[in-house]
């Protein structure tokens, strides 16, 4: 099993983009040089980031910025299983310059008519879950790199958020947690080899930490007997590093797992009846920022516009070019076509649709399903409803429409 959280490149964590937001005189203009990657401005009700565009940094077309509601954020700890304080639905008033909130969808009838709600749906719909959950005991193992510092401090924090958004779908379980730095990755390896019998702990040296200015990617391992690995390598100090995302993103492949109750194969043996890829990664993509968003539709939106700032900006990415995106068993001439790391956003807003439609739970239900040796599409007319064959151009179509791309 291999997990990548990358977006820029087949390295892992590159494009999980940085919402540090930084000020200054001069105001953005899209396509103008800024001057670091991943900051960002508001300007005149827009967010502006600055992205890579070939090898200068640019900054992008921005994103509208009309809606905001913050609670406070429940801090559950390893140990315990707090019930979090109940807060009211928050009332989304519109700025005096926002539209009103759109009208989300309630069946894949009404779609495409009401894609402007599908984000706000998916994001209420995974914080109300939240809110009204208890955390699942996990119990933590860190196992830390001898001259390794933990990026992200608290870990617990998002992997109790992602066990309250999928509360129901996960069972009390240690979770290893195997932490290093580039000088500590011959020891990660042992490490790795210690806790998962016979996996590929190359995987350490050839993709997660390559180099010491690559060192920076998240796996997640199972092994069948109830041994659970999360990796984390700690050579970036970006957004997504110490946020908490990258460790919501891998532990939401741990609980993939553990509802199909088998790890998950290697990329080439990657068939039916496993869910494809861009499920498994979308999920988890759409998971982080959910989960550690959940406070904030704002910040959700904001983390959702930067991880798929690609798809906003190239016209390519109409409903027709989806449509052909969303296939199991990919022949090899798909993967010429499509980027690695369209696993990610593409996959990431397709779940964010079934979340709208019928909440969390209903995403991972299909892992659930799968694990009776169903294939894929099978398992999701069970759980949605609907043939995924009928279901996938009116998502596409609902996809092309939020990313600006069709009329």
């Amino acid at each position: 099993m291999r997990s990548r959280v990358s977006l820029a490149s087949l390295a892992l964590g590159a494009l999980l983009i940085s919402s540090t937001q930084a000020y200054s005189a001069n105001p953005p203009k899209p396509g103008a040089t800024c001057s670091k990657f991943g900051t960002s401005q508001t300007y005149k009700g827009k967010k502006y980031t600055c992205v890579k565009n070939g090898k200068r940094l640019i900054w992008n077309q921005g994103v509208a910025v009309t809606y905001t509601a913050s609670i406070p954020t429940p801090t559950p700890t390893p140990t315990s299983n707090p019930t979090p304080t109940p807060h009211p639905t928050p009332t989304l008033e519109p700025s005096k310059t926002a539209s009103p909130l759109p009208k989300t969808p309630t069946s894949f009838d009404d779609l495409v008519e009401n894609y402007r709600g599908i984000a706000y749906a998916a994001w209420s719909k995974s914080r109300e879950k939240i809110l009204s959950s208890k955390t699942t005991n996990i119990n933590l193992k860190l196992i830390l790199g001898p001259t390794s510092q933990l990026t992200y401090k608290e870990p617990m924090v998002p992997i109790n958020l992602v066990s309250r958004l999928y509360s129901g779908y996960i069972k009390e379980i240690e979770l290893n947690y195997l932490a290093f730095n580039y000088d500590d990755r011959e020891w990660a390896m042992k490490q790795m080899d210690a806790v998962i019998y016979n996996n590929d702990s190359r995987w350490i040296t050839y993709t997660a930490c390559k180099t010491r200015d690559t060192c920076w990617g998240g796996g997640a391992f199972y092994d069948g007997m109830n041994n659970y690995l999360a990796v984390v390598a700690l050579g970036s100090f970006d957004a997504n590093h110490t946020s908490g995302t990258l460790e919501a993103h891998e532990f939401t492949h741990v609980v993939q797992q553990m509802n199909y109750k088998a790890f998950r194969p290697p990329v080439e043996f990657l068939m039916d009846p496993w869910p494809p890829d861009w499920y498994w990664e979308g999920q988890a993509l759409f998971t982080q920022q959910a989960a550690v968003y959940y406070d904030s539709f704002s910040s959700y939106m904001s983390e959702r516009a930067a991880n798929a700032e690609e798809l906003f900006r190239l016209p390519k990415f109409n409903s027709q070019h989806i449509e052909s995106f969303f296939v199991f068993n990919a022949p090899e001439e798909w993967r010429k076509t499509y980027e690695r790391w369209r696993l990610y956003d593409l996959g990431a807003m397709f779940v964010e649709i079934l979340t709208a439609l019928k909440g969390p739970d209903s995403t991972m239900e299909v892992w659930r399903v799968a694990n009776s040796g169903v294939k894929f599409d099978v398992a999701f007319e069970k759980v949605y409803g609907i043939s995924f064959s009928k279901a996938v151009p009116i998502m596409a179509k609902a996809i092309a429409l939020q990313l600006g791309h069709e009329k």
